[in-house]
């Protein structure tokens, strides 16, 4: 006869796999009635099989770095090799919310729109990328295209298995209720959307939010250039880290690589706080290269009173 020690344990290892797989079927069909126009293994399964692509194109990619001494071309795959990154990141984020739809760190709390807005930016990174290789060698561009444009067509096919709008029964948000604390999120009763976090709207609305560091360009700070003052930011960091940018004309180019989270930039005002920047197209920078401000992260950042 089993001794009663046995028999707990089995009755413990069979509620486990009994609430395992009902919350997988919950999971499952929440997808699949509110997001999903497939079922969801079907979702996933095409998910994995994109990501996979991503890899193996980031392979292709990177065999040619360092073999042309080509300044042109160096930035062209040195986009692609970014772009590519980010629109893995994007595709884990969709695996991620799909796998746990209520999980708190999800986006806006509208996982269909979650959904379609990363991979409709997965599928954008593609052509920017190609773009980037106008006036390049022919050859890297045209085996650069192929396995990139598998994966446009890979992620064109997981858009459409999404629906194109919220459900009707949510309103566009989990549990019928709005995300971010704005309440009613009636268009006219404030000027955040809904999904923007209530901590961060105080900051926006406050005078004097205390800044971690000071940028200067009259040597007043504790930088006298953006960048530097970037760069010396924490990485991954879940707190904001504030930058205070005095009034100024900064001439560079500013760029937030993927692993800066959370940078909130202040200048004292749109006419005051100047930034310039002057890559062009012409002197060998790609498109995506040349902006005066941009970033490769897209971990929360926030800007305010520059130009």
């Amino acid at each position: 006869m089993p001794k009663p020690f046995h028999l707990l344990v089995f009755f413990l290892v069979a509620l486990c796999l009994c609430t395992s797989s009902n919350a997988s079927s919950t999971t499952n069909e929440f997808l699949e009635t509110e997001c999903l126009k497939v079922p969801a293994t079907e979702f996933i399964g095409s998910l994995k099989t994109t990501i996979d692509a991503i890899r193996k194109a980031t392979s292709v990619v990177s065999q040619f770095g360092g073999f042309f001494h080509d300044f042109r071309l160096s930035n062209a795959i040195s986009d692609c090799l970014d772009l590519l990154d980010s629109s893995a990141d994007e595709l884990s984020w969709t695996m991620f919310a799909s796998q746990n739809p209520n999980a708190k760190d999800n986006s806006t709390g509208d996982l269909s729109s979650d959904l379609r807005t990363w991979l409709s930016a997965a599928m954008v990174n593609q052509q920017t990328c190609i773009d980037g290789f106008e006036g390049t060698n022919s050859m890297v561009k045209t085996v650069v295209s192929g396995s990139l444009n598998q994966i446009t067509s890979l992620v064109r096919n997981l858009l459409i298995m999404v629906h194109p709008g919220p459900n009707s029964k949510s309103n566009g948000t989990r549990n019928g209720s709005q995300k971010g604390g704005g309440g009613g999120g009636h268009p006219g009763q404030n000027r955040f959307p809904v999904w923007f976090k209530r901590e961060d709207r105080r900051l926006l609305q406050i005078n004097g939010v205390t800044a971690n560091v000071v940028v200067a360009a009259d040597g007043s700070g504790n930088f006298t250039r953006i960048m530097d003052a970037v760069e010396t930011a924490p990485d991954k960091s879940l707190n904001r880290y504030v930058i205070y940018i005095k009034r100024g004309l900064y001439k560079e180019n500013v760029e937030i690589k993927k692993k800066k989270w959370n940078l909130m930039m202040i200048g004292d005002g749109m006419d005051v706080t100047v930034i310039s920047g002057n890559r062009s197209f012409i002197d060998g920078w790609t498109t995506f290269r040349s902006a005066t401000f941009g970033k490769s992260s897209t971990v929360n950042h926030l800007a305010l009173d520059l130009v």
